[in-house]
Order: C-alpha cells, then sequence, then structure tokens
C-alpha cells in the first residue's frame, strides 16, 4: 500500500507543473507571431502534445507574454540555431 501511495503522490507531483492547453496554444500562436510563420496552417495538435509534455508552466506563460525572439529564446520555450543553415559550396547552378 505504501508502494501505491508514494507512486500516486510521485505522479501527481510530476503532472503539477505541466501547461493546459489553451496556455500551450496561446504560447504557440505568440510564437508563431514572433517567428513570421503564423500563416503556415497546419495542425496545431502535434505541437500543443509536445508543449504539454515537454514544457514547463514557467516556459509556456513567458513564451505567451513574449513580444521579441529574444525575449521568446529567453524562455527556453523552443531552440533556435545559432544561424541559418547554409547551402554546401558547388551546389546550384555552374558558373
Amino acid at each position: 500500500m505504501k508502494r501505491f501511495v508514494f507512486a500516486l503522490a510521485a505522479t501527481f507531483a510530476i503532472g503539477c507543473n505541466k501547461p493546459d492547453e489553451d496556455a500551450c496554444k496561446k504560447a504557440i500562436e505568440n510564437m508563431r507571431k514572433l517567428m513570421g510563420t503564423q500563416g503556415y496552417g497546419g495542425d496545431l495538435a502535434p505541437a500543443i502534445r509536445r508543449c504539454r509534455g515537454g514544457s514547463s508552466k514557467d516556459s509556456v506563460a513567458c513564451a505567451s507574454k513574449a513580444t521579441s525572439r529574444a525575449e521568446l529564446e529567453q524562455c527556453g520555450f523552443a531552440h533556435f540555431d545559432e544561424a541559418p543553415a547554409k547551402a554546401p559550396e558547388g551546389s546550384g547552378s555552374a558558373k
């Protein structure tokens, strides 16, 4: 019985810092707006599932309130490449 109570308490404690669906949706929509990708339709459900499973309430709240990409990066909500990928040398048309 003690194991069951411990497992239940641990499960409850882990789930306490997870954001709800509406908070994730708001953060994702704000991130898309800041990144200039809000016009790319698509299903938000997979992004919401990732948000709920891998983000904290604090990082989601921060991402929802961010007003610039720099602020968004500081939230720890999403990870961005340092520099855009460059095409390898020799690709494209002949010189």
